[in-house]
C-alpha cells in the first residue's frame, strides 16, 4: 500500500493516472476544459495567456473534486496542456456564425 493513503475516510491511490479514469469521467473532464478554454478565447488560433490557462485549470479541478472524482492535480494539468492545441484546432474548424453583409448586384 505504498501509493495509498486515507483522506476523508476513503482509501485513495496517490499515483493514479488519467488513463485509469472511466471513459465517462475522461469525457466530462475533457469537455469542461475544452468549453471553458474556447469561451475565453478572443482570437482564434492564439493560445490564452498563462494566467487565464491556470484559472481554467483551477476551476475545472474544483468541479472534479465536487463530483468526487479522485485524480492528482498534476495528471489533470498534464492532460490539459497536452490538449490545448487540439482545442484551438477544433475551434478553428467550427463554422463561424458571422452576419456578414452580402453584396447584391
Amino acid at each position: 500500500m505504498k501509493y495509498h493513503e486515507y483522506r476523508n475516510g476513503h482509501l485513495i491511490q496517490t499515483n493514479k493516472k488519467f488513463s485509469a479514469l472511466t471513459k465517462k469521467q475522461k469525457e466530462h473532464i475533457g469537455r469542461d476544459l475544452r468549453e471553458r478554454y474556447i469561451k475565453r478565447m478572443k482570437y482564434p488560433g492564439v493560445k490564452l495567456p498563462p494566467k487565464k490557462r491556470e484559472q481554467i485549470l483551477d476551476e475545472v479541478y474544483e468541479i472534479i473534486e465536487k463530483k468526487g472524482i479522485w485524480i492528482p492535480f498534476g495528471e489533470v494539468k498534464k492532460y490539459y496542456y497536452s490538449r490545448i492545441s487540439s482545442f484551438i484546432r477544433s475551434h478553428q474548424k467550427q463554422p463561424q456564425n458571422h452576419n456578414q453583409d452580402k453584396c447584391a448586384f
